[in-house]
């Protein structure tokens, strides 16, 4: 996924989420941002998602090192 892809799809989710009267369940947005994400491209800034996808990248990272770690007790 690229960058102004990634924007759009948190654009997305995060227009479901306030734009709703009820609280959605994270699927049903998140089902909503993939579904959806294109219509969002327009006004997707590329920094956003560039950043967004720095995050994803570091606790992807960080949970493929917790989840090697063996823990003795």
């Amino acid at each position: 996924m690229n960058a102004r892809q990634m924007a759009a799809q948190f654009a997305a989710y995060t227009w479901y989420e306030e734009n709703r009267t009820t609280k959605p369940a994270r699927k049903e947005a998140a089902r909503f941002a993939k579904e959806n994400w294109n219509a969002f491209l327009p006004v997707a800034h590329e920094g956003w998602g560039k950043l967004l996808v720095r995050i994803a990248k570091q606790r992807a990272t960080r949970r493929s090192r917790l989840s090697g770690q063996l823990v003795l007790a």
